[in-house]
């Protein structure tokens, strides 16, 4: 099994929701709102979740920030999986499924895509 630690990734997962929201948004102040996060959090979030990329994934337009079409790709992609990981969970919590990690439905398919590059 893969060891998918920030130590050995270095990908941060918390940073993720806070992306997809900004995308959601268009702005940081109103994605800080809707996180329950100051401004600075936020925007320091993006900074480092900005960093794992190549390119900006965002042009500001005067207080708006505007997702690149990698961004809008990428923002697609992350609200799957972030889907799955909390239907997987809800499933083990209802106590309908207490099979291994293995048998949880849809969780081949996290690991799976979370394998294949974007």
């Amino acid at each position: 099994m893969k060891n998918y630690s920030r130590a050995n990734t270095g990908i941060d997962l918390n940073l993720i929701p806070v992306f997809i929201e900004i995308v959601r948004c268009g702005s940081m102040a109103k994605a800080s709102l809707r996180l329950e996060m100051s401004r600075p959090a936020v925007s320091l979030a993006l900074k480092r979740f900005n960093q794992l990329f190549d390119e900006p994934l965002f042009f500001r337009k005067g207080l708006y920030l505007e997702p690149t079409e990698k961004a809008l790709a990428l923002t697609s992609s992350l609200e799957i999986l972030m889907g799955d990981i909390h239907d997987n969970i809800a499933a083990v919590n209802s106590g309908k499924n207490k099979t291994p990690a293995q048998n949880v439905p849809g969780l081949g398919n996290i690991i799976q895509r979370s394998e294949s590059p974007l």
